[in-house]
């Protein structure tokens, strides 16, 4: 039994500095992810002024929340099952992409139905824009499927390189149109269009070439189903409490405010985009991983919330100088609503990892519940708030919903797991010895004991 021991330690060991290199990887690659988006952000900014990133916001969150909401939660079923499963993926490919056409179609015909109520207090060419873009998801839809079954694979470097393919082209598409003077809200709508469309054919022949097309399986797409049903509400509940307040704000405020309040909102979530980043492959990871995959998961919670601490403090003390160094004295006022968002930010970045852990536990449904609670504050405050306090109610609104998520996920995935408080709470040896564990790679000898159950 010793021996037995032994060799699982062993052969845990490699795997927890792969997944801890694969974790690294991904925060730097959306650190980078991060930087062109702050770039483009200021070139928008600098060239468009509020009015114009205002519009560009409408018409771009619009087609993206859209399409969150009638994914049915493919992106993470079909990673599960293939983690599960390395075999399925062709059936999977084919399977989900004719269960999604019909679904497509409907979105497609309900954004033609909502845009006027959601774009009321934005000019006619806005919504004019906005409805020739909806069509954008259902390419939504087919990268969402795309992108989890590359998950599924483990395939971490792949999906890095196409999250980060699709800013790196539309950055290097703002800078050509913006030196020929051609850069306006019409044409940066038409380089995103194009890059979604280049990130989706790449990542298709990556699965094709890999897979290949699969049978239609009905019972697979079943099952499938049922775990993407689960996960559904937690998406909508979690698109609507992290994106409610853009999507609401451009009926009740002129664009102006629409684009301060888009300049914070997106600030921030530079705090949850780099966080977070490894959310993304906890879920696969601790899926294959079994019960241990449940260290995993908490040591990736630590780690987010001391990146997410240091980058959120830093950004609360320079708010005013970043913004007014960086955007332009016209963007000013959103300093303050920037503020009131980074605490918020923070926990929601450290509620993803534990949704995630949650999901890897078959868990989907209760991860639900807690991105519901956060879906009820955040309508309920924005109706109450939003009209008579404006962005800065939208703020405060927004950062009490993230907050409440994370505590309703510490307490979810506790219950699911059975794991005492204390095992929430960081080990100081871990910690000391982390750089290590991240910089050197793994011994031959320890490789060698690892054999084949080191899978």
């Amino acid at each position: 039994m010793q021996n037995g021991s032994t060799g699982q330690s062993a052969a845990a060991a490699p795997a927890r500095r792969s997944f801890a290199r694969d974790g690294v990887a991904t925060i730097l690659v959306t650190a980078a992810t991060m930087g062109l988006g702050l770039l483009t952000g200021v070139l928008v900014a600098r060239t468009l002024g509020p009015d114009g990133r205002g519009a560009l916001t409408a018409v771009l969150t619009t087609a993206q929340l859209l399409g969150w909401l009638f994914g049915m939660g493919c992106g993470k079923a079909v990673t599960y099952a293939l983690s599960r499963d390395p075999s399925a993926g062709g059936r999977l490919l084919t399977t989900w992409t004719l269960m999604l056409l019909p679904v497509a179609t409907a979105a497609v015909l309900a954004g033609h139905l909502l845009l006027p109520t959601l774009l009321a207090a934005q000019p006619p060419e806005t919504l004019e824009l906005a409805r020739l873009y909806l069509p954008m998801i259902a390419l939504a839809l087919l990268s969402e499927l795309a992108m989890g079954l590359v998950l599924g694979d483990q395939d971490f470097r792949s999906f890095n390189a196409l999250n980060f393919l699709q800013p790196a082209g539309v950055a290097v598409s703002y800078a050509v149109l913006w030196a020929v003077g051609l850069f306006t809200v019409e044409t940066a709508v038409i380089a995103q269009a194009a890059m979604s469309t280049l990130v989706l054919v790449a990542a298709l022949l990556l699965l094709l070439r890999r897979h290949g097309i699969g049978r239609l399986d009905l019972s697979l797409g079943r099952s499938t189903a049922w775990y993407a049903m689960r996960t559904h509400g937690d998406v909508v509940g979690g698109v609507i409490t992290q994106r409610l307040d853009l999507l609401i704000i451009p009926a009740f405020l002129p664009a102006a405010q629409v684009g301060l309040y888009a300049l914070a909102t997106s600030l921030s979530w530079l705090i949850v985009n780099l966080s977070s980043a490894l959310a993304t492959v906890v879920m696969p990871a601790a899926t294959r991983r079994g019960r241990s995959g449940r260290d995993l998961v908490l040591n990736s919670l630590q780690a987010t919330f001391a990146v997410g601490g240091v980058l959120g403090g830093g950004l609360f003390l320079l708010a005013d100088i970043a913004i007014g160094l960086v955007y332009g004295p016209s963007f000013a006022d959103s300093a303050l609503p920037l503020r009131l968002l980074l605490p918020g930010a923070v926990l929601y970045a450290a509620a993803s990892i534990l949704l995630n852990g949650l999901y890897a536990e078959n868990r989907p449904f209760t991860a639900t519940l807690a991105n519901l609670l956060g879906m009820v504050v955040t309508v309920g405050g924005l109706l109450l708030f939003l009209r008579s306090g404006g962005i800065l109610a939208a703020a405060v609104v927004s950062t009490i919903a993230y907050a409440l998520v994370f505590v309703a996920a510490a307490a979810l995935y506790r219950r699911a797991t059975g794991l005492p408080w204390r095992a929430f709470l960081p080990d100081p040896a871990l910690l000391a010895s982390l750089p290590r564990h991240l910089l050197n790679k793994p011994p031959p000898a320890a490789a060698t004991a690892a054999g084949p159950t080191g899978k």
